[in-house]
């Protein structure tokens, strides 16, 4: 794992734990990363870019990657004079931000804030059949034998049924058309007014999945 560093000259005191997406079979580091980065320092805001580890069977590694980005963050939070630090993923990234929401363990791993854009939050088919789910949590298959284990994996893994009212306020964005689903921002929107979280949602007509960001619109 690695955890890229991206400070403003003179920031506002607050710092981006950057999770890009990739379905879990790559990390999306320009397009989700480096550019969110760029963007972030145009508005005076700190960011960590985690290049987190792939699961390869064991589904555990990327959330512990991001937990990990956070302990050493909050360790140099007063030396580099951050008051919050928040989450932003992008799709399977989106994924990893809203577990990092739900699963943390303590105050350093918990976000302030969170931002997930075209996010995956569930890891049931009924909602959305995720190409995802299978590179967390390995191949239908071979629960075959323990099927009573892989759905407690599939819930711990759907942040949409891990929410809290301790959950950190939470803005979302997401395409209409994205093939992924709108349903995995939908269901993950409504559990958190279900537990009286402050959330704000932008749904846009058209966009479909993966706009990242570009140089091109950093500069415009």
């Amino acid at each position: 794992a690695r955890i890229d560093l991206y400070f403003p000259k003179k920031g506002n005191g607050q710092m981006v734990v950057v999770c890009p997406g990739g379905g879990y079979t790559g990390v999306s580091s320009y397009n989700e990363g480096l550019y969110v980065a760029e963007w972030l320092l145009s508005k005076v805001v700190a960011a960590a870019v985690v290049k987190y580890r792939l699961p390869n069977g064991h589904c555990e590694v990327p959330i512990t990657d991001v937990q990990n980005a956070f302990r050493y963050c909050r360790a140099h939070s007063q030396e580099w004079g951050m008051n919050q630090i928040g989450v932003m993923g992008f799709s399977a990234g989106g994924h990893l931000a809203s577990s990092a929401s739900t699963l943390y363990v303590d105050k350093e791993t918990r976000p302030d804030f969170a931002i997930l854009i075209y996010p995956v939050t569930t890891m049931y088919y009924e909602i959305y059949k995720s190409a995802g789910r299978p590179s967390l949590l390995g191949a239908d298959e071979k629960w075959a034998a323990d099927p009573e284990g892989h759905e407690r994996l599939i819930k711990r893994f759907s942040p949409h049924k891990q929410v809290t009212p301790d959950t950190p306020p939470t803005f979302i964005a997401h395409s209409t058309n994205d093939k992924t689903l709108v349903d995995n921002s939908l269901v993950y929107y409504k559990s958190l007014l279900d537990n009286k979280v402050s959330v704000e949602m932008h749904l846009f007509p058209t966009g479909g999945h993966g706009w990242g960001f570009s140089s091109e619109k950093i500069k415009g």
